[in-house]
């Protein structure tokens, strides 16, 4: 009998443990319904900010980049800028703001001078968007932090974010679903420029989500159209980027006979805000070691000697149960329009001779995460900026060097406008294929 009851115990400790394990196991790894978003109310209040407020939001965001921000070095060698050095001269011109909308203007005035497309303020209208987005992740992700920090008071207040603009964020997105799903898409254009030879895919934003169901449909059948064409082109011209699974998840995976992989890596600055970053993402913080062992030039070496930990990133595309296992050559077209997810596509295809890259040089900054971003303590503007440095496998900066065509071709807008076949760059295409003199 007392062996029983030692025995049913036992059983009743494990079924405890298991159970606490399973509910911590939920709760840090669950993610949100944005349909159960409840936030509490806030009564109205005006900012009425000083002139010393502006100066002191400034003083944030300017200490918050000189710890954290990977791209000084680069700004100096491409722009002759030393940000970090204009501190006065910033700090005048900020204080001269006449008011909030005034003081957004000027800070963005003065962050353009990173020249990086992924450092700016938050523009009021879409503070929600971002939100909801990062709410989406397991609570305990470092993403999952940035939505934290849209539900401060203030932030909130800034970003108009409460129960009846959540609700109609929701409404919308899934009447925009509905609508999705019965129309053509605008985001793509895919075309037969010589019939049975050369087929042509140009795709204008890298969509995610459920926006990307748009896309597939007419991607998939137009690729078993023309699976046995020799050439293939796909336009990214002016692609801003979005997000990189639209290429890496769905396009080229319905493409390729085989598995492509590069290697990338990471640098980053081990600040206050990166300690969860650093952990979660797996940074060595033996910066000196790797490089030592790295064939790196020492111009990249010095560079990446002054940042904190690294991390090497796999990149890999393989063929899908559902691929063409397209045999012909792959153009990307590209231009300094090319940024962000865009970007990487057009690196990844560089380093893996996936494809032949034509056109111009791109704009960089596509190897990474998603840029960090943090609210001012006065206005509540967020502030949003790249967080790593990236690098090839080959060794080149991708901020710096960006990406290099295989074969150059210089543009003017009329030359990207009007009939495909007598554009400059297809063209050029046409005579590297031999489908042309």
């Amino acid at each position: 009998m007392k062996k029983n009851a030692i025995i049913s115990f036992c059983l009743i400790i494990l079924l405890l443990i298991v159970s606490i394990f399973s509910y911590f196991n939920y709760i840090i790894f669950k993610t949100n319904d944005i349909r159960t978003i409840w936030l509490k109310d806030l009564e109205h209040k005006e900012f009425n900010l000083s002139k010393e407020d502006y100066i002191e939001d400034f003083n944030f965001a300017y200490n918050t980049l000189k710890e954290h921000y990977p791209f000084f070095e680069v700004n100096k060698k491409l722009y002759g800028i030393d940000w970090l050095a204009n501190k006065e001269k910033y700090e005048a011109y900020i204080a001269e703001s006449k008011n909030d909308a005034d003081f957004f203007t000027r800070m963005n005035y003065v962050l353009a001078e990173l020249h990086n497309w992924h450092t700016h303020l938050m523009p009021t209208e879409l503070g929600i968007d971002y939100y909801i987005s990062y709410k989406y992740y397991p609570i305990f992700w470092w993403r999952h932090d940035i939505a934290k920090m849209y539900e401060k008071d203030n932030v909130r207040r800034r970003y108009n974010i409460n129960n009846e603009t959540v609700k109609r964020y929701v409404n919308a997105n899934i009447k925009r679903d509905d609508e999705v799903n019965k129309t053509y898409s605008k985001n793509l254009m895919t075309e037969n420029i010589i019939k049975d030879k050369l087929a042509y895919i140009r795709i204008k934003s890298l969509i995610g989500g459920q926006y990307i169901n748009q896309d597939k449909d007419i991607i998939i059948n137009y690729l078993n159209e023309i699976k046995d064409y020799p050439f293939l082109i796909i336009d990214i011209r002016g692609n801003g980027g979005g997000d990189s699974g639209y290429w890496q998840n769905f396009l080229l995976p319905k493409i390729v006979d085989k598995k492509y992989e590069t290697k990338n890596y990471l640098f980053i600055k081990l600040g206050k805000l990166y300690e969860k970053i650093f952990r979660q993402e797996r940074f060595d913080n033996d910066v000196k070691t790797f490089l030592d062992n790295s064939s790196f030039s020492d111009d990249v070496k010095k560079i990446l000697s002054n940042f904190d930990g690294y991390t090497t990133w796999n990149m890999s595309v393989e063929p899908s149960e559902d691929s063409i296992h397209f045999k012909g050559k792959i153009y990307l077209l590209v231009d300094n329009g090319v940024y962000s997810s865009a970007e990487m596509l057009a690196s990844f295809c560089k380093e893996t001779k996936l494809a032949t890259l034509v056109g111009s040089r791109t704009s960089g900054d596509g190897i990474g995460f998603d840029p960090m971003q943090v609210d001012l303590p006065n206005t509540a503007f967020v502030m949003r900026f790249s967080n790593v440095m990236g690098v090839t496998e080959s060794g080149s900066i991708n901020e710096l060097d960006q990406t290099v065509p295989d074969i150059i071709v210089q543009e003017s807008e009329e030359d990207k406008t009007g009939y495909l076949e007598k554009q400059r760059i297809i063209k050029v295409v046409m005579r590297d294929a031999g489908l042309s003199k």
